[in-house]
Order: C-alpha cells, then structure tokens, then sequence
C-alpha cells in the first residue's frame, strides 16, 4: 500500500520531499514491540542543540535523494513558540546592575512573585503571588517599558522570538537527533552502507557523534531482551519442577517439550507468513510455561503408579491412555481460545497475531510429539536400569496393581484398576 502510495504522488507532481509517509513503526505500540520509528535512524548525540539540528540538516541533504531511501525526514519538531531574553551585560552594568537582578525583575513582571509570609488559616498556610494585571504583561512591548531602578528594561536586554523544540530526546545522557528514513526496496543493510559512505565526512562539532542504526538496531535489542527472558522462564520452571518431583532427572524429561514446541511454533510463523518478530518471540516465552503441562500431567502419573507398585513399563503404557483425554481438552480449548487473536479480528489485532500464531503452533506440535517422545526419554533416563520391554514368551511374570498376574504377553492389560 505504501508503495502504491508512493508512485501516485510521483506521478501527481507534488515534490516527493514535501511529503512524509509515516507507517504502523511510527505508533508507540510498534514500537513497544521493537518495530522501531523507521527502517533507518542516523543519531546525532551531543549537549547543543543549535549544533545537533545544524548537522541533522546536512545528513538530511546527503541521504535525501539516495537511491533506495524514501521519506527522509527529522523527528524534532521546532514548533514551540518562544522568547530568547538576553541580558546586555554592558549595559547592566553602566546602570550598576547585575545579571541576576535583571532576570530577576523580568520573571517577576512575567510570572509574578510570591510574598515572604503566607497567608495563614488555622493550620493551613497559602502562598500568595502577586503579579501585574494580564493586560500590562500580555503585549512584550508593554514588558519592555517597564523600568528597574527607573531604567527602562528594553535598554538592559535584546529580545528575539524563534521556536522551539516540542520534546527534547535523550540517549546516553546525551541529546539526541535522528534523521529518520525508510529502504525502498533491498535489504536495510544494503541502505545501511550507502548511509554511512553519504555521511562519512559530515564535520562534527566537538563532543558530538554520529551512529547509524534503524529497525535492525531494534530488532537485535529486543531478541537480546527475549532471549534472556526465554533463558530465565526454563530455569525457572525447572527449579519448580525439581522441587515438586524431588528430582534433577524428571524436570529435563519434561523440558524435552520445549525444542518439541518450537517446531509447530516456526511451521505456524511460515505457513501464516509472519515473521520472527518480538510478538512472536514473546509466544515462545509463553510456551514454555504451556506445553510443559502435558508432559508434567504424564510424568506426574507415571510416577504416582510407580509409587502404587506398577512396572516402568505398564506405568507408561497407563499414563499413554489415561491421560491422552485431559491433555487432548487443554490443547483444545486453549487452541480456540486463541483462534480470534490468531485471526487478526479487532482493532490492531494484527500486531497480534503472531503471538497468538507462535503459541497455537507451538501447543498443537507439542501436544502430540509429547505423547510419544515423553515417554521415550522418560524409560531412557528415569531409572535406565529397570527394563521396559515387553515379556518374552516364558519370560517371567509381573504382578500389576489389582491383583492381575500376567506372564508371556506382549504387555500388561490396560486396564484402569
């Protein structure tokens, strides 16, 4: 759409750098998520800002008509109506004044000034400001007549009006100015390059410094972010694991559902064509406290017939067939309680979706890959001495719970006593 956009203005003849197309990157949930402003964001840091929104401009000429860059433009917006009142030090002085003094008496005619001794109602104390009437500090002319110490104070002071900056931004404890701009077409890194060799040789003043960047700076930002939230969800799910099962073994047999999950979670994020971004990474860390259910379901009740006196092996089998139903359910109903995020129905819904996407994925492929592979891991390394194959003919028998004795078939009967 954008792009469409954009050649139905070249072919208008409106000047394409009169117009700046701003796209869902520019909201603040975009970039809450890592979107970022734009494709690419020169930073300009530095303590002046005169000095910083000089050299924004001269990156601004360089990038402009760069092949593959569009919709160049400043994120400082010099719109605030102000007043630069300077204090002729010269002229103070001839009328022995000081700075201070004069300031003094301008900020009180502006803004008034408040009295020595509040005014006092029981307990509570109001201050009191007095201040000239609106229609005397309305007009600066009308400012400028009045007198201190019988000198006029347009002859202590030199006035000029200009704008000012809406917001001020800071990084690093550093003022900030970005050049932002958008790659048409090519990858950004590509874009990147040509930026960088552009602006390579822009005279900097002292104390300032220039860094390109844009959404790819974001994106690494937030996957570092997620990655250490990722790495703190499984260990903290392992420690509660390993208390509740009193094992060290046990929690890994059930975080082996966790790369099982990220399986569906990636299939989903292609087959939806959304990519990898930070909705989707955050599913991921949702994941784990997700999927991880079914497998605690089973290895919980695989250990509860262990403790009843069942063999590894009817254990698993029992667990495989009780508890296929309660684990089908939960997939289920967590799946379509998902399934209108996933959609992208409602209002900025399709910021959404890939979350919804990476966890309905994700669930589906856990759920049935952990019906067998659980169990698999669980005979491997829960008590590996115990066997768990099925008795050969005139091998010996095994006394299940219920009283059952079996001898010389495949496996125990499947039967919930």
């Amino acid at each position: 759409m954008v792009d469409e956009f954009r050649s139905a203005v070249d072919e208008s003849g409106i000047d394409p750098r009169a117009v700046s197309i701003e796209t869902g990157r520019a909201t603040s949930l975009g970039r809450a998520i890592g979107l970022g402003e734009a494709d690419v964001a020169v930073k300009i840091r530095g303590q002046e800002l005169d000095s910083l929104v000089k050299v924004a401009d001269e990156v601004l000429l360089r990038i402009r008509d760069l092949p593959r860059i569009a919709d160049a433009r400043l994120d400082l917006q010099l719109t605030q109506p102000e007043l630069e009142i300077e204090v002729d030090r010269s002229a103070a002085a001839r009328y022995g004044l000081s700075v201070t003094q004069v300031a003094d008496a301008i900020e009180a005619y502006l803004r008034g000034s408040e009295t020595d001794r509040p005014y006092t109602e029981f307990s509570e104390k109001i201050d009191i400001r007095v201040r000239l009437p609106e229609s005397e500090r309305q007009a600066l002319g009308d400012v400028m007549t009045l007198t201190l110490e019988g000198v006029p104070v347009r002859e202590l002071v030199t006035v000029r009006e200009g704008y000012g900056p809406v917001e001020i931004r800071r990084s690093d404890q550093n003022r900030t100015v970005q050049v932002l701009a958008d790659v048409r077409g090519g990858g950004i890194a590509s874009a990147v390059r040509s930026i960088e060799a552009a602006v390579a040789d822009v005279p900097l003043p002292a104390l300032t410094a220039l860094k390109v960047g844009g959404e790819n700076e974001e994106m690494r930002e937030s996957f570092r972010s997620l990655l250490f939230a990722f790495g703190l969800a499984l260990f903290l799910v392992f420690l509660i694991m390993a208390a509740k099962f009193e094992s060290l073994v046990q929690p890994i047999v059930v975080l082996v559902s966790v790369p099982l999950a990220a399986i569906g979670a990636v299939v989903a994020l292609v087959l939806a064509r959304d990519g990898l971004n930070a909705m989707s990474g955050i599913g991921l860390v949702i994941l784990i406290g997700i999927v991880v259910n079914d497998a605690i379901i089973k290895v919980d009740f695989i250990n509860q017939k262990r403790a009843e006196g069942a063999t590894k092996r009817h254990a698993i089998l029992e667990a495989g067939r009780l508890r296929l139903r309660p684990i089908i359910m939960t997939t289920i109903t967590t799946v379509f309680g998902l399934l209108p995020m996933a959609l992208g129905w409602g209002a900025g819904a399709d910021l959404r979706a890939p979350l919804a996407v990476a966890v309905i994925g994700g669930l589906i492929s856990a759920t049935f890959l952990t019906l067998i592979v659980v169990p698999v891991v669980y005979s491997l390394m829960v008590s590996p001495a115990e066997p768990v194959r099925a008795a050969s003919p005139g091998g010996a028998s095994e006394v299940v719970p219920g009283g059952v004795v079996w001898s010389g078939s495949p496996g125990p009967p499947l039967t919930d006593r």
